[in-house]
């Protein structure tokens, strides 16, 4: 009970924003605010994105417009994603941007609740628009918060405060997902899920009014070199600046584009690597329906038991990555996934996969957490948010066609022997990872005048 009184009063604390004078209490206080943003945030994407496609299917959707639910999407934030950068770099205080696209693409959702009150021949194709539409905003959202939150979170505290945040979204995620999917098979069709999509929205609203509650003057103070910040004034003279700075033409922003060495090693890594994670997961869900006989309960042991090993290795791959750094335990990490394929080559039971899940989730928690980290530190930071959307439209890219690679091989030899060769991509981009970090500490060596 006290410790429920405590929680309760460093909520009070932090979203009630009292004055803060000392810096370091400030970037305190940004990082728990962070989490309770994530907790919210997951919380209403969960109670929608989980549940688009059986409810496109009840609208009667055809395979072709299912299969374009993930499609479209991809494809309208590879067109968005650059210019969104580009938009998001001239924002000095990038809080409020954020927060209206955050609301353009939960307003969707509302838009989504009325589709049952449309004829019968339309619906379809107004839920594949609506999911394809709000993707725009989403995906700018995105690139936005990524490049803000590396302003107002310090390196140093980005493995932990990260890491806290994913464990706590992936908890929370699973839990609503669970109790929302049965409530709406409680209410029944169209009511459950109108209920939890206007659902969604409303805890939209709280989402952007708690990620209004990060303190930004840290990270606009220190991105125009004065830490003790001057004021709405100087934010407004710096973002008139930066407008002036940025070219007006395409050709002009394509003209200013300036690959860093290590941005540019990380990314192809990084595309490699998503290549290879992304090709055999149609497969996965091939085998474990059409091989195995997995029902939804296997499918719901199999992400409960993938949330737990995250849970557990979160914390673990938080002190690994404060202890080697990010580039570092990401090449380590990344070692362990051509297991996952590995495993599934040579399974015959469901429930050795579901045991063996609970180690998937504890190897990808340290992937995830070291591949975001070290992207902030290898994208320069001004125009942070332009090199993260040309870094982001890179592996969205490559995830278009991983999943052809992946069906192409199941096709020519079959299950094992395209689960092993998937295997053997994923061991190749974990030593693709540890080539750059060779690459990244000769470099550096050699900057120093110590000859290798």
């Amino acid at each position: 009970m006290w410790r429920l009184k405590g929680v309760a009063a460093r909520l009070k604390s932090d979203l009630g924003m009292s004055p803060l004078e000392h810096p370091s209490d400030r970037i305190e206080r940004n990082i728990r605010v962070n989490i309770y943003h994530g907790i919210c945030s997951i919380l209403a994407v969960n109670l929608a994105a989980p549940f688009m496609g059986i409810f496109a299917v009840k609208l009667g959707a055809s395979e072709y417009q299912v299969g374009l639910l993930s499609s479209g999407p991809a494809l309208v934030s590879l067109l968005s994603m650059i210019p969104g950068g580009k938009f998001m770099d001239r924002k000095v205080r990038k809080k409020k941007a954020i927060s209206v696209f955050i609301m353009l693409q939960r307003i969707f959702y509302l838009f989504i609740a009325t589709i049952p009150f449309f004829v019968p021949d339309r619906r379809a194709h107004l839920l594949v628009l609506a999911v394809t539409a709000m993707n725009i905003p989403a995906s700018i959202a995105n690139i936005g918060w990524q490049a803000f939150i590396s302003k107002v979170v310090p390196p140093e505290r980005r493995a932990e405060a990260f890491a806290t945040r994913n464990r706590l979204m992936n908890l929370t995620g699973t839990i609503v997902v669970l109790i929302a999917g049965r409530l709406i098979d409680i209410a029944g069709f169209p009511a459950g899920y109108q209920i939890f999509f206007a659902g969604a929205f409303l805890l939209s609203l709280l989402e952007i009014w708690v990620l209004g509650k990060v303190d930004e003057s840290v990270g606009v103070a220190e991105a125009k070199g004065d830490t003790q910040g001057s004021g709405n004034a100087g934010a407004t003279g710096a973002t008139a600046e930066a407008d002036r700075r940025e070219p007006a033409s395409p050709r002009g922003l394509l003209g200013r584009v300036s690959v860093p060495g290590p941005y540019l090693r990380y990314t192809l890594a990084s595309v490699f690597y998503h290549l290879a994670l992304q090709a055999p997961w149609p497969l996965f869900t091939l085998y474990q329906v059409n091989v195995l006989g997995a029902n939804n309960t296997w499918v719901s042991l199999l992400s409960l038991t993938n949330t737990s090993g995250s849970l557990l290795g979160y914390g673990f791959w938080a002190k690994q990555c404060r202890r080697r750094g990010n580039l570092s335990t990401l090449a380590i990490a990344s070692a362990g996934i051509f297991a996952v394929p590995l495993v599934y080559a040579f399974s015959k039971s469901l429930l050795t996969i579901v045991c063996f899940n609970l180690f998937t989730g504890m190897i990808f928690s340290g992937v995830n957490l070291a591949l975001f980290n070290h992207l902030l530190e290898v994208t320069p930071e001004e125009s942070k948010a332009s090199y993260i959307a040309y870094y982001t439209t890179a592996i969205n890219t490559s995830a278009i066609f991983a999943p052809m690679v992946g069906v192409g091989l199941l096709n020519l030899y079959g299950f094992r022997t395209a689960f092993l060769i998937c295997a053997f991509m994923r061991l190749s981009a974990s030593l693709f990872f540890r080539l750059v970090q060779h690459v990244e500490r000769k470099v550096s060596l050699e900057a120093q005048g110590v000859a290798m």
